[in-house]
């Protein structure tokens, strides 16, 4: 009986941390997104990583039509308070080549060995790369 007391209130310590992460991720999405909102051209894309047992990351990248990073921020932790943080350094960059950096890079012992973060910029990136250019070729054709 206290077996079953102890899951269910570890079910509902869960249940409310989730709330409180998914309040404040949607929270910081809005946020970056209030900021583009009218204004043509601007394209936002997310990535994600999950970790068993590692800390996982988001990545969120805001790129325009001309595939150059305006905004990125990540969140990378494995804790539920983790916020999202702006990372300047991919500010101005083409797309492209934070996806080449990011595929470059990173090998231990022989093995490619990503971090979190990285596999999830590389998802965001990857996603501006395919989503711009196909938006280009509709809009010629």
């Amino acid at each position: 009986m206290k077996l079953a007391i102890i899951l269910c209130a570890i079910l509902i310590v869960q249940y409310v941390l989730s709330l409180i992460q998914i309040k404040s991720y949607k929270k910081n999405i809005d946020k970056i997104v209030s900021d583009y909102r009218g204004e043509d051209g601007y394209f936002m894309f997310s990535g994600m990583e999950r970790g068993k047992f590692r800390p996982g990351a988001i990545a969120v990248l805001v790129v325009d039509q001309d595939y150059i990073v305006h905004e990125c921020h990540m969140l990378k932790g494995m804790s539920v308070l983790t916020k999202f943080k702006p990372i300047d350094s991919y500010k101005g960059q083409h797309v492209g080549e934070i996806v080449n950096e990011v595929h470059s890079g990173n090998t231990v012992k022989g093995k490619k060995r990503v971090p979190a973060f990285k596999k999830a910029l590389l998802q965001a990136g990857e996603n501006a790369l395919l989503t711009i250019s196909k938006r280009k070729i509709s809009t010629e054709i």
